[in-house]
């Protein structure tokens, strides 16, 4: 295992990044003072694969642990959802002293997030992030929230978790295109921040696409430092956060013109880099190598969604 924190002025806390951190959750959760089991907001798909093992571990360290599923995928990142989120905490007989854990992708931790934020004014949060996306980016900087109609994530607070612990491991049992979507944003972290992460993804990209244990742990350790860097930086988004956004303006609106139903978010990302580069070769910003080196490693993870049919 390793770790790294995320130095922040009023609210530090670390990242665990390593194989096997579920099965050891209750006893790493335990040293932050808790003294009562978390309510667990996750998803059915993630509960059926890796649920056991961190149930069996919190059931060592707090007891009995509640469970509140909600829908997968980015179509439930609503005002529905939440609501259904705050009752099931009402019926725990939730309080101030209740805490979160978020168990799942970055739908699951922006939404439980939230409802921590909001529930009782601010309730503590642990992410646990079981994709590759999730991991990287999410998890990480405590921007939570909800979509609505009008746009992505346009409902939502800042409210930093307590801890994050990323397994590895559980990256294995990721379909395809959500592997490839967590691999497209640790492109935008090195394209943003680290030339050495970018040509190890280069060179290790059949590793990284075969989830190699070594190559797994070092994009994640490298894509969260990034991450948990320019976040202490720059903890509200006043000025060098917005880097991050790097193919998200556009890559946000591909996810809303398409209802959340073409799209994974990395994929969308994936989109607006592309036209990102593209717009900054075109308008002499970038070398068009640089541009076409990065569309080329862009379009080398795998076979992106198409834009036909895009109505802006």
């Amino acid at each position: 295992m390793k770790s790294l924190t995320v130095n922040l002025e009023k609210h530090s806390y670390p990242i665990y990044v390593g194989e096997g951190l579920i099965a050891d959750a209750g006893a790493l959760l335990a040293r932050f003072g808790f003294d009562a089991a978390p309510i667990l907001v996750t998803n059915n798909t993630v509960l059926q694969l890796h649920g056991a093992a961190l149930l069996r571990s919190l059931q060592k360290s707090f007891g009995p642990t509640e469970i509140i599923r909600i829908g997968d995928g980015e179509r439930f990142k609503n005002h529905a959802t939440l609501l259904r989120i705050y009752r099931k905490l009402f019926r725990a007989h939730a309080d101030r002293r209740s805490w979160i854990l978020a168990f799942g992708g970055g739908v699951v931790g922006d939404i439980a997030g939230f409802a921590a934020a909001t529930f009782m004014r601010g309730i503590p949060c642990v992410m646990v992030p079981t994709t590759l996306l999730a991991q990287v980016d999410s998890s990480i900087g405590g921007k939570v929230g909800i979509n609505a109609a009008e746009g992505k994530n346009l409902i939502g607070a800042f409210h930093q978790p307590s801890a994050v612990l990323s397994d590895t491991g559980v990256l294995r049992t990721l379909p395809g295109r959500e592997l490839a979507s967590g691999i497209y944003e640790v492109l935008k972290c090195g394209t943003i921040r680290s030339k050495s992460l970018l040509r190890y993804l280069e060179r290790r990209l059949p590793q990284v696409l075969n989830c190699r244990p070594d190559a797994m742990q070092h994009i994640v350790m490298s894509a969260a430092r990034i991450k948990a860097d320019v976040v202490a930086a720059d903890e509200k988004e006043n000025g060098l956060r917005m880097i991050l956004n790097f193919g998200h303006t556009i890559g946000h609106a591909f996810e809303t013109a398409t209802y959340y139903r073409r799209f994974k978010h990395g994929e969308a990302v994936a989109w607006g880099m592309i036209a990102a580069l593209s717009y900054g070769r075109d308008l002499d910003l970038l070398v068009p190598a640089d541009s076409e080196r990065m569309i080329r490693l862009i379009r080398s993870v795998g076979r992106l969604p198409s834009l036909n049919g895009i109505s802006m």
